[in-house]
């Protein structure tokens, strides 16, 4: 028997033979029958090289190379034992935790109503938010780093994901400066060729990206883009202090920055709102998340609070 080939099993029967030094009472201790217990105390002397054990008609002792392989093998049996113990604890800390990215215009789409009734009902799992844009998600779950994600028009048939459901289409409006010239009806996109567009990055988002941009182009122009932001609520912000104006999805009538006046567009452009899961996912919570996210994530609502941890 090679070095190599020693087992967890070897290191304890040998721990066990050194603290009661009877083979008999040894094999009992390790709920094995006795023959095959010696075998696998010779096993490991044969594959060691070294005789551990001295041997008579009357006694076992162990020889002074066993009192010190005693030692060491008391150390990994040991570790074996706590290493077990320990992956066990993580496991149960994994399941009973769910990590869930989310855009952060899900805070205007029910978010909080989503995390307070998942806490309700499940009050042993800890739900950890991660905000992030919708391509952060992908490669968040793709890592395994996040559980549940909610995003804008993403591929949904993505082979990072077990599942990709739709849960709404939202409208997109025109968010424009407030100066008393709102007034009923949608807007042509066309009257504002000349205005400069506030517009999300590509990196952050290459479907808003390229829609926003085709549709300005079917309109008969190419929006003058002078800003970019990674998020709707800077997108808002920033048209509030008379920077331009921007396309951006219903819900962010709910943020309350005063300053703009938000109109319909005469061509109607969807964003889907989207629950993801990870492959690597606790399947049992994600789908109990999707199945609460079905209830409470819808377009536009008035800010909630997150109920507190």
């Amino acid at each position: 028997m090679h070095k190599d080939a020693i087992e967890l099993r070897h290191l304890r029967y040998f721990v066990a033979l050194a603290e009661e030094l009877s083979f008999g009472k040894a094999a009992a201790r390790c709920h094995v029958s006795q023959p095959p217990f010696s075998v696998a105390i010779q096993q490991l002397e044969a594959a060691l090289g070294l005789q551990l054990v001295l041997r008579n008609s009357r006694s076992v002792e162990l020889s002074e190379v066993g009192r010190e392989f005693y030692r060491r093998a008391l150390v990994l049996v040991s570790q074996a034992a706590q290493s077990i113990d320990d992956i066990r604890a993580y496991d149960s800390r994994i399941r009973s935790r769910l990590n869930v990215g989310f855009h952060a215009s899900m805070i205007y789409r029910g978010l909080g109503n989503l995390v307070s009734a998942f806490r309700q009902a499940h009050p042993d799992v800890r739900v950890s938010l991660h905000e992030m844009s919708s391509m952060d998600q992908l490669a968040a779950i793709q890592r395994g780093d996040i559980d549940v994600g909610f995003t804008h028009s993403i591929v949904p048939n993505d082979d990072r994901l077990s599942h990709c459901t739709t849960l709404f289409l939202e409208r997109f409006l025109l968010c424009m400066p407030d100066q008393g010239r709102a007034a009923a009806g949608p807007v042509r996109l066309a009257q504002f060729q000349e205005e400069n567009f506030i517009i999300f990055n590509r990196k952050s988002s290459p479907y808003y990206f390229d829609t926003i941009l085709s549709l300005c182009i079917e309109a008969g122009f190419s929006p003058r883009i002078e800003h970019h932001v990674s998020q709707w609520l800077t997108a808002v912000s920033c048209v509030s202090i008379g920077m331009g104006v921007a396309i951006v999805p219903e819900c962010l009538l709910h943020t309350g920055i005063k300053g703009v006046a938000f109109r319909e567009i005469d061509t109607r452009i969807d964003s889907r709102v989207q629950c993801v899961m990870s492959r690597f996912a606790n399947v049992k919570l994600s789908e109990e998340m999707l199945k609460l996210a079905r209830v409470h994530i819808k377009p536009g609502q008035v800010l909630e609070p997150i109920a507190t941890l």
